[in-house]
C-alpha cells in the first residue's frame, strides 16, 4: 500500500476562519508606528501577496495529487468490472507471480551444510564424485584392515623377539651348568684318586658311577643346547618373516593413509561418510540454484505477461499494479486499497477548501487595507494585479479552481 500513501506537504498551511485572519491583520496594523511611512504597509501587503502565491502553488500540488488519486480509483473500478474471462486470466497470472516470488524468497533462506570451498572443489570433480566417494570408503576399509594386520604383526614380532631372548638366556644358563658339571667331575675324580692312593681301596664302581652321571648330565646339556639352537633358528626365521611382512604392511598403510588424508584435506571432510553427506548437500544446492534460475525466468515471463495485460486495459497507471499484485487476487486487499484512496481524496479536498478560504481571506484583507489606507507606493497596485492574474484572485469574489 506504500505507493498509495498520502504525500506530506513541506509546510502546514493555516486554516483559520475569517475572524482569525482579520484579528491577525489588525494586530499587525496596530504595530505600525507611523502610517506616514508607506514601506511598512507595503511590506505587509507584499507578504500577503507572497502568501497567496505560496498557497496557490500548494493548491496546484494538491489538485495534481487529487487527480492522481482519482485516476487510481478509476483504475480500481476498471479492474473490478473486467469481463469474467479477462479477470480470471489476470488473476491467474498474478497468482502465478505471487507463487514464484514466494518460492524465490524461500529459496534465499535455504541454507545447505556445505562451504563455498567445498562447493567449488566438488563442482570441479562433479562427474567423478560417486567413484571418488566409493574409493575413499574402500580405502578406509583397507586402512582399517592394514591397521589390524600391523597390530597383529607387531605382536608377532614382539613374541618372537621375546622367544629369542628367553632361548639366549637358557643357552647361557646351560653353558654355566656345563662348566659347573665339568668342574665337579674333575674335582670328584681328583678326590677319588687321593682316596685310592691313600687307602688302596677298590673304588672302580664309584668311578663308573661318577663317569655315568657326568656323561648323562653332559648328554642332557648337549641335547638341550641342540634343541635351543633349533628353536632359536625357528625364532629367527619367524622374526625375520614378521619384520618383513610388517615393513610391507607398514608401507601399504602409509600409502593408503596418505591417499585418504589427501582426499579429506581436499574436500574438507573427516571421512567418506561426511563426504557422502557433503555430496548430497551439493546436489541439493545445485537443484536449489536451478530452481532459482528457472523461477526467475518464469517470474520474468509472467511479469511481462501481466504488464502486457494491464497495458491492454488502458489504465491511467498500469505500471503501479506490478507492485500491488496482492490486490489483484485478493478482494479484501482491493477493498482496503479503495477505502484508503477514498479517505485520502477526502483529506485532499478538505485541504483544498481550507487553502481556497485562506487565499480569499488574504485577498479581501489586502483590498480592505488599500481602501482604508492610502499610504503605499503606486507600484503596489501593479503588484496586486499581477498576483490576481497569476493566482486567479480578486476581492470579494469566489475563487474558482
Amino acid at each position: 500500500m506504500g505507493l498509495f500513501s498520502r504525500r506530506k506537504s513541506k509546510k502546514e498551511l493555516r486554516t483559520a476562519k475569517i475572524d482569525d485572519a482579520f484579528s491577525r491583520v489588525y494586530s499587525k496594523i496596530e504595530s505600525i508606528d507611523s502610517w506616514k511611512d508607506p514601506k511598512k504597509l507595503e511590506r505587509y501587503i507584499l507578504d500577503s501577496c507572497e502568501q497567496i502565491i505560496a498557497s496557490t502553488k500548494e493548491m496546484e500540488r494538491q489538485k495534481k495529487e487529487y487527480r492522481v488519486v482519482t485516476s487510481y480509483l478509476n483504475d480500481i473500478q476498471t479492474l473490478e468490472t473486467l469481463p469474467a474471462q479477462t479477470g480470471a486470466e489476470l488473476k491467474s497470472t498474478a497468482n502465478r507471480i505471487i507463487e514464484l516470488d514466494n518460492s524465490i524468497s524461500s529459496a534465499k533462506t535455504i541454507q545447505r551444510n556445505i562451504s563455498e570451498d567445498q562447493f567449488t572443489v566438488i563442482s570441479e570433480d562433479e562427474a567423478n564424485m560417486p567413484e571418488i566417494i566409493n574409493r575413499l570408503a574402500s580405502d578406509e576399509i583397507y586402512q582399517a584392515k592394514l591397521k589390524k594386520n600391523l597390530s597383529y604383526m607387531e605382536g608377532e614380532k614382539s613374541r618372537w623377539t621375546i622367544e629369542r631372548e628367553e632361548l639366549t638366556s637358557q643357552n647361557a644358563t646351560l653353558k654355566r651348568g656345563a662348566m659347573l658339571l665339568i668342574t665337579t667331575f674333575l674335582a670328584l675324580i681328583l678326590l677319588l684318586g687321593i682316596v685310592i692312593i691313600s687307602t688302596s681301596a677298590d673304588l672302580t664302581i664309584w668311578l663308573y658311577v661318577l663317569f655315568f652321571i657326568c656323561s648323562l648330565g653332559g648328554f642332557m646339556i648337549f641335547m638341550r643346547q641342540s634343541s635351543i639352537q633349533k628353536e632359536n633358528h625357528v625364532a629367527i626365521v619367524h622374526l625375520n618373516q614378521a619384520i618383513s611382512v610388517l615393513n610391507v604392511e607398514r608401507m601399504k598403510y602409509v600409502n593408503v593413509t596418505n591417499g585418504i588424508e589427501y582426499q579429506k584435506e581436499k574436500y574438507h571432510v573427516h571421512g567418506s561418510a561426511e563426504l557422502q553427506y557433503v555430496w548430497e548437500q551439493y546436489i541439493e544446492k545445485v537443484k536449489d540454484q536451478q530452481r532459482y534460475i528457472q523461477n526467475n525466468d518464469d517470474l520474468e515471463y509472467f511479469t511481462g505477461k501481466l504488464e502486457r495485460m494491464l497495458s491492454d486495459l488502458k489504465l491511467n497507471d498500469d505500471k503501479i499494479w506490478i507492485n500491488q499484485i496482492e490486490s489483484l487476487v485478493n478482494k479484501e486487499d482491493m477493498a482496503y486499497l479503495r477505502h484508503q484512496l477514498v479517505m485520502r481524496r477526502q483529506k485532499i479536498r478538505k485541504r483544498l477548501e481550507d487553502n481556497r478560504s485562506l487565499i480569499q481571506d488574504e485577498r479581501n484583507e489586502i483590498e480592505r487595507l488599500m481602501k482604508t489606507h492610502e499610504h503605499y507606493l503606486p507600484e503596489i497596485q501593479e503588484i496586486i494585479k499581477s498576483v490576481d492574474k497569476l493566482c486567479g484572485t480578486s476581492a470579494s469574489a469566489d475563487i474558482n479552481f
